[in-house]
């Protein structure tokens, strides 16, 4: 017997985390970042085919964007450099990134929010959807207490966002095969030693197979 119940349709929300164009798009400035990995992996096509399953049984979706002010003045504490990060490391502020906006805030067009639907985009200066948002407020108001994590990047937006949810009680299921591994080996020990202590992880034909069940 599965260590885990089907996946319920009524309880879950998907979050795709950093799939905007800044990073996601082959023209964005961070395309150099993570981008390669989305188009050679193929993961890509497999977000989209959990999107639309999403959509076919009612599962609201959230967005996540990493995205700044004009200026990124939510990057300029330095703490005599102790103060990191990854906007700060890879240089967002330097490069002009994910300003709000501007077209490299945008979710990709392949993945574009339904306006019609329970879909949201959450503009967040922060790696973690938890921290200083109204990701939580979402989550309770849509009455939804199980995250289905894919995107942008296994160590950063993914694993942040698998680590919170599992400190407040949300269940986690992160899909394997719709996330990168932007750090190689240490990224394919995230996810098959790290995630599993935090919610489940499962490939993308587990997940649309048991969603379509309850359409």
């Amino acid at each position: 017997m599965s260590e885990f119940s089907v996946l319920s349709a009524n309880d879950t929300v998907l979050v795709l985390t950093h799939l905007q164009n800044e990073f996601a798009h082959p023209d964005g400035k961070g395309a150099s970042i993570v981008y390669k990995f989305l188009k050679e992996s193929g993961s890509l096509d497999r977000i989209k085919r959990v999107l639309a399953v999403c959509r076919k049984v009612g599962i609201p979706v959230i967005f996540h964007n990493e995205t700044f002010r004009p200026g990124h003045p939510e990057l300029r504490a330095s703490r005599g450099g102790y103060v990191r990060g990854t906007g700060r490391v890879l240089g967002l502020a330097r490069d002009g990134m994910a300003v709000r906006g501007e077209w490299g805030a945008e979710v990709i067009d392949d993945l574009a929010p339904d306006p019609n639907r329970d879909e949201f985009v959450l503009h967040n200066a922060k790696v973690d959807p938890f921290t200083c948002s109204e990701f939580e407020v979402l989550l309770r108001n849509l009455n939804r207490n199980i995250i289905l994590v894919a995107g942008l990047a296994c160590n950063f937006g993914i694993e942040m966002t698998a680590r919170s949810g599992n400190e407040r009680d949300y269940g986690i299921c992160v899909l394997s095969d719709c996330i990168d591994r932007f750090l190689g080996e240490y990224s394919e020990k995230t996810v098959t030693e790290l995630l599993p202590l935090y919610g489940r992880v499962a490939t993308s034909d587990e997940i649309v197979k048991e969603l379509e069940s309850q359409a």
